[in-house]
């Protein structure tokens, strides 16, 4: 049998070459549908609700089974000491967030809806449990309040009076997000 008797038109002759080649690009084809689905939910998945607003630091992570008055005792050891000088002038800046950083109809909502918000010094230890981090700012819907924490956000801004009022601005918003009934994606969409 020489070359001439084989016929290179028949699917037999490339079925051995074809088979594997079409294996690679199958392969080829569902990896990149993998990393397609992998960089979706990537993008729109969070590790924490309170991821944006939780403190960055080089303080450990609270576990879940820490005693509260572990916690407290952290807290208190680790975060700088707010004086009352401070929490005031946070109290001055919050108020001018509120009434002039904040868009008019976002204030209206938040008087019609009578939400305070409080300058805390810290946040409860049963707080930090349920966030599982050290929070700046959580919406709690049990009271219908949001609560700022004032020794972490001494410590994020480096008691800077500038990056207070851009930082309580911006923790305002994403809780303001949630007391309206926003979740963290729908947040993320709007920016905030």
């Amino acid at each position: 049998m020489g070359l001439g008797d084989w016929d290179f038109a028949n699917w037999w002759w490339w079925k051995p070459i074809l088979d594997p080649l079409f294996g690679l690009i199958w392969l080829i084809v569902l990896a990149g549908i993998g990393v397609a689905i992998y960089a979706f939910i990537g993008s729109r998945t969070k590790m924490s609700d309170y991821r944006a607003v939780l403190m960055e630091s080089d303080a450990p992570a609270p576990r879940k089974s820490s005693d509260e008055k572990e916690l407290a005792g952290f807290m208190d050891a680790y975060f700088p000491e707010v004086s009352e000088r401070e929490i005031l002038r946070m109290q001055e800046i919050l108020d001018e967030v509120l009434s002039t950083d904040i868009h008019p109809e976002m204030m209206a909502e938040i008087e019609r809806r009578e939400i305070p918000v409080h300058l805390v010094d810290l946040p409860a230890p049963a707080m930090v449990k349920e966030v599982g981090g050290w929070p700046l700012a959580v919406w709690i819907p049990a009271t219908q309040s949001i609560e700022i924490y004032a020794a972490p956000m001494k410590m994020h801004c480096g008691g800077d009076a500038d990056a207070y009022r851009g930082y309580m601005g911006n923790l305002l918003l994403h809780e303001m997000g949630h007391a309206l009934g926003l979740g963290e994606t729908k947040l993320k969409d709007f920016g905030v």
